[in-house]
């Protein structure tokens, strides 16, 4: 059970995230760590690129991918949910010839683990309005719509989607989370292969896949900062006028504020009225109104021993004010950043940079979670796709065929089927040999056939990101003395590449190499200079007598070689001369745990992709099934639309980039589900047995699952909905009249 201390923070969070200013949230305290971390950690923007791009379609492919996406204007929304829930999850579905990028803040989804921390199953839960034409009948919602919401369960191998009219649940099952009409769900195939999330983690623990936001473990401090501000400005309201204090009477000193003022007219006083000059009216001839107290402009009869002084109390003492100010610092402190409007020690400028130093280090630290282990491995995850499509459709244009896949079904003998197994092994690996020959030859001599698709395998897919502006914008004094420590860094023999580092900070060490493509005149002049010192000393050693031997020239000591200097000096010269970036190879480190061929096909069958024990199976189909027109499978089909245990073909499955579904907070003009809200109270199939008239009971919403069995499902769902129905709460006249 919430305390109300935890309930006040909700509100104070939720109000912060949903920026609403009639909360009645008085501290600032969240709203002001919110806006400091967003300033340094998105700064003038984020641009994402990839650390290796020899062919340059992966820096192109990404800037596309993010601005279809807008990526750049929900980051600011993404960061608020990050800080605050401390955690989120990173999501991709290919659509047609796309990929839709999607954020699910801590409430929203579910990521469950595997033993080896691989990601084996994701749940998700969003909502999206579709348009009413119900008038007053119509279901809550936006934009006169009405609100449905989709849950997701993604899985290496399938995808299933449920639409429902309430808000499903992750702990109770979709077949229970449906309002007026039962939930419409269908199984995808996931062409992918791996589950395309990445969970993001704020502030993690030191063990276990979990983290906490910035304001959890301040929770009370914050809800005694605000208690603290109200109270303040509640003495300010009360305490901000001043306050007449006389040894008078009252009537002597205040008169009514509600007489009238001017002498009324004889219009007024005979009744008639005007809407346009209110002064004409009779309760208010003066045209003003209230009925409080004021005092009058001279007060006469005043006594020597009377007193009439006006007090101005102190709304809030300098100890109270000094109290709330330092409070607040330290909270802004304990969260990392800096309280911009009370910096105590910031006496220098110094002392002012190196505070906002903590705040940029706070926020690059969040970036770390947020960007490098959150959103640049989800768009390594879009690019390893685009290179394995790249390879099928390359396979395809060279007219490669792959090797058919052996299912286990087909095979009446076990020893059959993994010798089938044994076969298909190594006419794989020589097919994938063949593939890599020929793309490495179609990329040598850039003659790549037509119609090939996708990302060309270029080694490392690792995306980073960087600013592309900082918040203080340096001067040309600051530019001009970074230039002065690069070129004194050169002059003491220091790598060009590394000493640009530190005038272009932000960019890359390919990027740096790239930009020294021009000539180097100076380190040129002065590297052969020194050759022509070394070549010079040189000849006077071979004119020099070697003084413990006169009859031999110095030049013959061995000990006096200048050859290494000379050759050092002339590599140096051809590296500043030539520098290039450096390839790096893809060590498989990034991979995600995908579904090898054989789970693949089998899963392209609508069969499970482990012949071994089957796992926890999701409810069936009732929506959007292939091969037949009425949303049906074949043979005979119950209210639901499902088959029943006698006709039930071979599944026929969609692949999820085909299969058509709304986008979080959209608003759709029919319903994706194939029953929008005129048919949900009309259709007598799609509700119970009985007659339905608005103001009966929904037996069938969540609140009341278990209340009436589903008599229509099989299996383990008819078991579940029975237990449930069994098990369900007793009211307390029932216990009264049993004891």
């Amino acid at each position: 059970m919430s305390t109300p201390n935890t309930e006040r923070f909700r509100q104070i969070l939720e109000a912060a995230r949903k920026r609403e200013g009639s909360s009645g949230t008085d501290t600032m305290v969240v709203n002001s760590h919110l806006a400091q971390m967003k300033l340094f950690m998105l700064r003038q923007g984020i641009e994402f690129f990839p650390t290796q791009d020899t062919f340059g379609y992966r820096r192109r492919f990404l800037q596309q991918l993010i601005e279809e996406n807008e990526i750049d204007s929900r980051l600011e929304g993404i960061v608020d949910d990050f800080l605050i829930d401390g955690k989120g999850l990173f999501y991709f579905r290919p659509v047609q010839d796309t990929y839709r990028l999607m954020w699910f803040s801590k409430d929203n989804y579910r990521a469950y683990y595997d033993a080896s921390s691989d990601l084996e199953e994701i749940e998700l839960i969003y909502s999206f309005s579709v348009k009413s034409g119900l008038g007053a009948l119509s279901l809550p919602g936006t934009n006169s719509g009405s609100q449905r919401w989709v849950k997701l369960q993604v899985r290496r191998d399938e995808i299933k989607e449920s639409i429902t009219n309430e808000k499903p649940s992750f702990d109770a099952g979709a077949s229970a989370n449906f309002n007026f009409a039962p939930t419409k769900t269908r199984t995808l195939i996931n062409s992918l292969g791996f589950i395309p999330a990445v969970e993001a983690f704020n502030t993690m623990r030191s063990t276990g896949m979990d983290s906490t936001g910035d304001f959890d473990w301040l929770s009370d401090q914050i809800v005694l900062h605000d208690d603290l501000v109200k109270n303040i400005r509640t003495n300010i309201t009360f305490f901000g006028n001043p306050t007449l204090v006389s040894s008078r009477p009252k009537h002597d000193l205040m008169e009514s504020g509600g007489e009238d003022t001017l002498r009324p007219t004889i219009s007024s006083q005979a009744g008639f009225f005007s809407a346009n000059r209110p002064s004409t009216r009779v309760s208010e001839p003066g045209g003003g109104g209230g009925g409080g107290m004021k005092v009058p402009r001279i007060i006469a009869n005043v006594e020597p021993s009377d007193r009439a002084v006006y007090l101005t109390p102190d709304a809030v003492s300098g100890d109270q004010n000094l109290y709330a100010r330092q409070y607040r610092e330290e909270l802004r402190t304990a969260m990392g950043g800096v309280d911009e409007l009370g910096i105590s020690s910031g006496a220098t400028a110094y002392e002012i940079k190196s505070l906002y130093g903590r705040a940029a280090t706070t926020a690059a630290r969040r970036c770390r979670g947020l960007l490098t282990y959150g959103l640049c491995k989800l768009l390594g995850l879009i690019i390893y796709h685009e290179e394995k499509i790249f390879r099928d459709s390359f396979a395809f244009a060279m007219q490669l065929i792959k090797p058919p896949v052996p299912i286990a079904e087909d095979f009446e003998n076990p020893d059959l089927y993994n010798e089938a197994v044994g076969i298909y092994g190594q006419q794989l690996q020589a097919y994938e040999q063949e593939l890599d020959v020929a793309i490495r030859a179609a990329v040598g001599d850039q003659n790549l056939p037509p119609s090939v698709v996708g990302l060309i395998p270029d080694g490392n897919r690792k995306v980073e990101w960087r600013w592309t502006g900082p918040v203080f914008e340096d001067g040309t004094e600051d530019i001009l003395n970074s230039s002065i420590v690069v070129r004194n860094l050169q002059e003491l023999g220091v790598d060009s590449v590394e000493a640009l580092r530190y005038l272009f900070p932000d960019k890359t060490d390919e990027e740096r190499s790239s930009m020294l493509s021009g000539y180097p005149f100076r380190m040129a002049q002065a590297t052969q200079g020194s050759i022509r010192t070394f070549l010079a000393l040189i000849n006077d050693m071979r004119q020099t007598p070697h003084p413990q031997a006169p009859d031999l020239p110095l030049l013959a000591d061995p000990r006096l070689d200048l050859t290494p200097y000379v050759y050092r000096a002339f590599e140096f010269l051809k590296r500043e001369l030539t520098y290039a970036g450096q390839y790096s190879d893809d060590t498989g480190s990034g991979d995600p745990a995908e579904l090898n061929s054989i789970e693949r096909a089998r899963s392209e069958r609508g069969l499970p992709s482990n012949p071994g024990p089957e796992r926890p199976t999701f409810v069936p189909d009732s929506f959007g099934s292939l091969g037949t027109a009425g949303g049906s499978t074949g043979g005979s089909t119950g209210s639901g639309g499902e088959s029943m245990a006698g006709g039930v073909p071979e599944s026929q499955r969609q692949f999820e980039r085909n299969a058509g579904l709304p986008a979080p907070g959209s608003l759709l003009n029919s319903d994706p589900s194939g029953s929008d809200a005129t048919s949900e109270l009309s259709s007598s199939s799609s509700l119970p047995s009985r007659a339905f008239s608005i103001g009966d009971a929904d037996l069938s919403a969540p609140s009341n699952a278990g209340v009436i069995p589903d008599t229509t499902g099989t299996g383990a769902a008819l078991d579940t909905a029975r237990s449930s129905a069994k098990r369900r709460r007793v009211s307390k006249q029932d216990k009264r009249r049993k004891s």
